[in-house]
């Protein structure tokens, strides 16, 4: 069920990035300042090889009051993600495959932005299926 929507057309393309060594409180203040729920994560090499969300800071940090980790420890890798002119229906199939809420958009083979499943279900609420109950609970 195509939605004639690129994936290109609505992402969101603030895209914040943060080191593999940061300390949890760092990304969480980050993420406050920047007004974002997740971060790209660097490895060693400066590549965006993860993710960390502000759900994995609660999860595996707050909730377990294990804080003394750095953000590379609990990001989730590898990133998932989608060209930017694939249709927005593919996106929302993707993201109920791997179970994830974002993925990386990319333009070229470099990341370009992210489009998030509350992005996907308010400009296509038919594809709220695709990704139902797959996702629930997972970042």
């Amino acid at each position: 069920m195509r939605t004639g929507i690129k994936v290109g057309d609505c992402m969101k393309t603030t895209l914040v990035a943060i080191g593999a060594g940061a300390s949890i409180y760092e990304a969480a203040e980050l993420m406050k300042r920047e007004r974002v729920g997740s971060l790209l994560v660097e490895d060693g090499n400066g590549d965006l090889s993860s993710i960390v969300t502000d759900t994995d800071i609660v999860d595996k940090c707050v909730a377990t009051r294990n804080m003394d980790v750095t953000v590379g420890s609990i990001a989730n890798s590898p990133l998932v993600a989608i060209d930017f002119e694939a249709d927005l229906s593919e996106a929302a199939t993707l993201m109920g495959k791997k179970g994830v809420k974002r993925i990386v958009v990319t333009k070229d083979g470099r990341p370009a932005g992210m489009v998030s499943m509350t992005d996907i279900i308010s400009l296509s609420p038919s594809s709220y299926e695709l990704v139902a109950g797959k996702v629930r609970g997972s970042h």
